[in-house]
């Protein structure tokens, strides 16, 4: 009997450590998830704050991607344990709906007859790396003569190139002549605003090639001159003037040959945060001068660029509340752009004036490796 005894009580203590256990595993999920959702609800909103006056609006709203993944988790946790608190986690995943659409696109997936269209217009967005000026990796520069002759072969009607380069004491580097074609049958006419020099009188920029010609072009000044810019063209295409801007916004500026040389992981910490602060707030700047400036336009507006800013930033969403991206309307998939360590980041865009024009089609050219960035493409009905 006393051995029966002690089994049954030591029987009866793993129940209770059991019970407890579960109950105090239950508190501690209910505990991270309400946690998970208040940062979910914040770093929403954070979209709506420019880092020009409150820099940690920027940093919060990189939480937005973990909060998405964060929630689908619970959501599923909560409904296999048969709980209501999965209601929570699915409410907030339905806000962040917006987020979705700028993380992953099925609108690709219903393709249309492109050539059926007769009042359509294609544009090449393509940040090219200074043709690969400082980046050559044989004396024959093999990658600049690539890229120039895949853009020569793209046959889109207006091309937008960013970290433009060109050089004309240099033949291979001459690539505003190649590029517009002055000598063939169908030249380009040309936009270029440069915005800096090197020793070797090469110049620095961003461009745009059209095959129709311009009524109208200049520069959107920025509060404050760096490197990069910003352009427009209005381009006549039968009875039709649009107005196209060129963009490339502010970079991190995030040096890795620096971040090598730097031994402590808090001075890297501080380094990387020190500049990604900076690039908010250029980036907020700059931003608001282009939609400042789009507001203006007496035409539909079509802009292409580099951003250098996530799907999840004030930069984007800022564009995104004026006019409509065009990966989110045809893209397929995640539309990764940058072509790198951080294979990730979708920094290259296109948006349009969805009340003039539509997008019928858009390609993310990932075959396409010469530069740090991937080719963006998408095709617009006029309306």
């Amino acid at each position: 009997m006393p051995s029966t005894n002690r089994s049954r009580s030591s029987r009866r203590r793993k129940v209770k450590y059991d019970s407890w256990r579960r109950r105090n595993a239950r508190r501690t999920f209910r505990f991270i998830n309400s946690l998970i959702l208040v940062i979910s609800v914040i770093s929403y909103l954070s979209v709506l704050v420019s880092p020009e006056y409150f820099w940690i609006s920027g940093f919060v709203s990189m939480l937005i991607p973990f909060c998405l993944i964060a929630n689908v988790f619970f959501v599923f946790l909560w409904w296999w344990r048969k709980r209501w608190y999965a209601l929570y986690s699915l409410f907030v995943l339905i806000i962040g709906f917006p987020f979705w659409q700028a993380s992953i696109s099925l609108g690709g997936v219903w393709k249309e007859n492109i050539e059926s269209k007769k009042k359509s217009l294609s544009i090449l967005s393509y940040n090219v790396r200074e043709f690969d000026v400082y980046q050559e990796r044989d004396n024959k520069h093999t990658i600049t003569k690539n890229t120039i002759k895949w853009i020569k072969n793209d046959t889109s009607e207006i091309k937008c190139i960013q970290d433009f380069y060109n050089s004309e004491s240099a033949k291979t580097f001459n690539t505003r002549e190649q590029l517009s074609a002055q000598d063939s049958d169908n030249p380009y006419y040309f936009h270029v605003r440069y915005t800096s020099a090197n020793h070797n009188k090469g110049q620095f920029g961003i461009a745009i090639f059209s095959k129709y010609p311009f009524i109208s072009k200049g520069e959107v000044p920025f509060r404050v001159r760096t490197d990069n810019g910003a352009i427009f063209a209005d381009i006549v295409k039968g009875k039709d003037t649009i107005r196209i801007y060129n963009v490339h916004l502010e970079s991190m500026s995030i040096n890795q040959n620096e971040l090598q040389l730097i031994d402590q992981p808090e001075q890297t910490f501080w380094y990387a945060g020190k500049r990604l602060k900076r690039g908010f707030s250029m980036r907020a700047q700059q931003v608001q001068t282009i939609i400042n400036h789009i507001a203006t336009s007496p035409y539909p507006v079509i802009l292409c660029g580099d951003l250098n800013d996530l799907p999840y930033s004030y930069t984007y969403f800022k564009l995104r509340r004026n006019l409509k991206n065009s990966f989110e309307s045809k893209g397929l998939g995640t539309g990764f752009t940058f072509n790198g360590k951080l294979f990730f980041l979708r920094i290259d865009n296109q948006f349009y004036d969805s009340e003039k024009l539509d997008c019928i089609y858009f390609n993310t050219h990932r075959e396409v490796p010469f530069s740090d960035h991937y080719p963006v493409r998408a095709v617009y009905e006029i309306e």
